[in-house]
């Protein structure tokens, strides 16, 4: 359960970048045949109570947007977050840290390319679990790819 809550929170944070809830600077070319830049940054923390035990959470994410002269969107999102896991009366228990990076190239009026990569490392009193996902859109077809530690399930 408290990985689909964490599932959640990631999802919920990388949609506050993409809806633009988040801080903006705009770096505009200087002249109308180079690309600009748009970022837009998200960080937040937060702590969810379970009653035997909480975790806290610190995310810091980044969307930056670069449209090209040939009308093409770049978009690429890194998104860091640092979940530490308590005993109700402090004690450290657990923790996991996700590391993603996303590129999705928008042309022809649609998506045209997505490659995404996550790092998770989790530790805690089943041991430690190292993965790493990679998700791709080539020609209209979705491949992923899922590497497991040693102490993951």
């Amino acid at each position: 359960m408290t990985s689909l809550l964490r599932v959640l929170a990631v999802t919920a944070a990388i949609g506050a970048l993409v809806l633009g809830g988040a801080s903006t600077a705009l770096a505009a070319a200087p002249n109308g045949s180079a690309a600009s830049v748009a970022r837009y940054e998200f960080d937040d923390e937060w702590c969810f109570d379970y009653g035997t035990s909480y975790d806290c959470s610190v995310v810091d994410g980044t969307l930056f947007v670069t449209t090209t002269p040939d009308g093409r969107d770049i978009a690429r999102i890194t998104f860091r977050e640092l979940v530490k896991s308590y005993t109700p009366d402090g004690t450290q228990i657990g923790s996991t840290r996700i590391v993603a990076f996303d590129r999705t190239v928008f042309a022809d009026g649609g998506q045209d390319q997505t490659f995404s990569v996550t790092h998770t490392r989790a530790t805690g009193d089943f041991g430690t679990c190292i993965s790493t996902y990679q998700f791709k859109i080539v020609d209209y077809e979705v491949l992923v790819d899922r590497y497991l530690g040693p102490g993951c399930n």
